[in-house]
């Protein structure tokens, strides 16, 4: 079904910057000795250097992906992107996108949407070489696509498929690589487009990995793309441009932001959208004039952590008291809480805090299951409702060779965890790691002890 994208253009003359600075470190918790920078705190951006600064090392790192991996960083970047500074007209994300500014559209009685929503997409350096090998014989350098073969149809036959890509496409701003500066093929972009996905969201603590160059690249390949973005902005104007999408004759906007990002830096003239209340509260009322349906995409949460932070409960509950309709969570590479939060006008808002890993080659088994998150939006008497909602469990899976080295994490599939084995389970890497020999049943136990019964399918019931 054809969807066509728009825009809610909303500038406002005086929209304050909210930036961030540096609130205390974080420790890796799988290897007990590095510490490191962690940024969250909203700040006004006059507060901050640019990233770009000679002082700016690039070394803050995230923790938990690929723990034992060699921490590179990038050079520092001198060269500044063209098109950002002091602009204040908004920028759009494809080419053939018109500006929204009437009122949203009145859906017809019955009309519904299907959802899909996929979690943190992480282009390791073993995705990297294993998309290298699937290319062979094709004539393109990666392939990504039989990565995803397994859930290929769920994603065509949803009205509106979601991902969150957390590994930059940055062009030239540094070479192709993995963990933990990445940046990824832009292969893997046009790939996830003919899987059939149309919102990817941006938002999250790599998005300045390759500094204000690598930022305004990915932004820059996001927008000759017939895809909706959100999460990544230009200028003031056009981090107030809500991103609609108009579905089945229903609109719905969609609102990103990040916790935190891997450097005490900003990119220069760019923003980086940090979780900060007043721009919420702001921007859900801009979202809330132009669609019909709201949908937040937040990158929170602790890493590794299946509990929920007493941040994702404050920022939960004021989604829901701003009339949002679902919250679907990314970051923290597990399997999260999934619950429905009772909005002041007697509705109930969904609440996904993590959706989990959807491809990587990080090594724990925790990290290897991840949740596809499928909900209803229909049109009844007194609004629109969430309805329907349910996870379909998957598990990435790959082995290693001979030479035991990260990168060469080979065989790299994502299965249906209704389809997985113990015959997999048995030849899966992340036993090397855990020093154990996990089955299938312990796998499960990673959605069935952190997801609500009624969200489950049958044969995890």
């Amino acid at each position: 079904m054809k969807k066509i994208i728009k825009f809610a253009a909303v500038a406002l003359s005086a929209l304050l910057l909210c930036g961030c600075l540096p609130e205390g470190t974080v420790t890796d918790t799988d290897n007990g000795t590095e510490t490191r920078q962690s940024v969250t705190s909203p700040q006004p951006l006059e507060t901050l250097a640019p990233i770009d600064s000679p002082d700016d090392t690039g070394e803050a790192q995230t923790k938990g992906e690929d723990q034992t991996e060699n921490n590179e960083t990038n050079p520092a970047d001198t060269d500044k992107p063209e098109t950002h500074g002091d602009v204040t007209e908004p920028v759009t994300t494809k080419e053939e996108t018109e500006a929204v500014t009437e009122k949203r559209n009145d859906a017809p009685d019955g009309a519904a949407v299907s959802f899909v929503f996929c979690g943190d997409n992480l282009c390791h350096d073993a995705v990297i070489n294993n998309a290298k090998r699937y290319a062979e014989g094709t004539g393109k350098e990666y392939n990504f696509l039989p990565i995803y073969d397994a859930v290929a149809d769920i994603i065509k036959k949803a009205d509106c498929a979601v991902i969150n890509q957390e590994s930059q496409i940055a062009g030239d701003a540094s070479a192709i690589k993995g963990y933990p500066n990445f940046n990824t093929p832009a292969q893997m972009g046009d790939d996830l487009i003919t899987l059939g996905y149309d919102v990817i969201t941006l938002a999250n603590n790599h998005m300045l990995d390759n500094k204000t160059k690598g930022y305004q690249n990915c932004i820059n390949y996001w927008k000759t793309k017939d895809v909706l973005t959100v999460g990544a902005y230009e200028n003031k104007a056009d981090y107030d441009n809500i991103r609609t999408i108009d579905v089945n004759g229903v609109r719905v906007a969609f609102l990103a932001y990040t916790e935190m990002i891997n450097s005490d830096r900003r990119a220069d003239g760019l923003i980086t959208p940090l979780l900060d209340e007043n721009t919420v509260k702001r921007q859900m009322k801009l979202a809330k004039e132009k669609a019909d349906v709201v949908i937040v995409l937040p990158h929170w949460g602790k890493e590794d952590s299946f509990d929920v932070t007493k941040t994702q409960k404050k920022y939960a509950e004021l989604f829901a008291e701003c009339g949002a309709d679902a919250v679907v969570g990314m970051h923290s590479h597990v399997t999260g809480k999934i619950e429905y939060i009772e909005r002041p006008d007697g509705k109930k808002m969904l609440c996904a805090y993590s959706l989990g890993n959807f491809v990587s080659t990080m090594e724990y088994a925790r990290d290897m299951v991840g949740l596809i998150l499928q909900f209803d939006v229909v049109k009844e008497d007194n609004g629109f409702a969430v309805k329907n909602a349910g996870v379909i469990p998957t598990v990435t899976y790959f082995v290693y060779t001979s030479s035991m080295k990260l990168e060469d994490r080979t065989d790299l599939k994502l299965y249906l965890l209704s389809d997985f084995t113990d015959e997999l389970a048995e030849k899966h890497a992340y036993n090397y790691i855990e020093k154990k020999q996990i089955r299938l049943a312990e796998l499960k136990k990673f959605v069935t002890d952190y997801v609500d019964r009624q969200f489950l399918p049958d044969y995890l019931k």
